[in-house]
């Protein structure tokens, strides 16, 4: 057991909370994201201070200081090291891209419904918050090992999808919006979702094949996260 809070271990775990430290892996706190990194062999180390959550090989107990230390947290008992995803370019029939979304509870959301309605992809710009902070990971509740994330260039993306035969339709208000739901469903299609502020870029919107938004009573914006369900659910295949 590890009891030492300057043990070089316990020093290197905890700068995992840190994006410039990971460099293979992440941690993970939660049950649900740690039992699917099991599930699907991408858990690297198990680190728990009282009792094990599931049988596994390679295991660190250290002490509940150390934990609170690791963790950030007054009453974690266990957390997982994890692999980092690999990323693809095989897209599949429903996509999600996410233009310069900033809050990571947002974004692990998403996830969380493009799993559940079969989108198969959420492309994230480079200026999204980080898929492996703890919010996005928590409330992604371990989609991310189920999804193909990448992160890319939009404005060459959406190029690349068109190309590929893929209708590419952005969130947002101009002249020539439509409401979402009076889109006919096609085979391949992928859905732009804008910055909590801002929303989608301009550039982004000149790319796309339409513009489309939700029709909404008594309120004038929706959440970017529910945003999305919606036009996830609509066209779920």
């Amino acid at each position: 057991m590890i009891t030492s809070l300057d043990n070089k271990t316990v020093k290197n775990l905890t700068k995992l909370h840190q994006k410039k430290y990971r460099e293979d892996r992440f941690l993970v706190l939660d049950d649900e994201t740690l039992k699917e990194a099991h599930a699907h062999d991408q858990l690297i180390q198990l680190v728990y201070s009282d009792e094990l959550p599931f049988p596994f090989e390679n295991t660190l107990q250290v002490s509940e200081e150390v934990m609170r230390k690791i963790s950030k947290k007054d009453d974690q008992k266990y957390l997982g090291v994890s692999r980092m995803i690999k990323e693809n370019d095989d897209y599949g029939k429903r996509v999600i891209l996410l233009d310069e979304l900033q809050d990571p509870l947002n974004i692990g959301r998403i996830m969380e419904a493009a799993l559940l309605f079969g989108f198969d992809s959420v492309i994230l710009s480079p200026g999204c918050a980080d898929i492996y902070n703890e919010k996005c990971l928590s409330n992604s509740r371990g989609a991310i090992y189920s999804l193909n994330l990448c992160h890319k260039d939009l404005l060459e993306e959406i190029k690349t999808l068109q190309q590929n035969g893929c209708k590419v339709y952005a969130t947002g208000l101009r002249n020539e919006t439509r409401m979402f739901n009076e889109i006919e469903a096609s085979d391949r299609m992928a859905f732009v979702l804008g910055n909590e502020g801002s929303g989608v870029r301009e550039e982004i919107m000149d790319l796309c094949d339409e513009i489309v938004k939700i029709d909404m009573r008594n309120i004038d914006s929706l959440n970017v996260a529910m945003a999305a369900a919606i036009i996830m659910y609509h066209f779920s295949i």
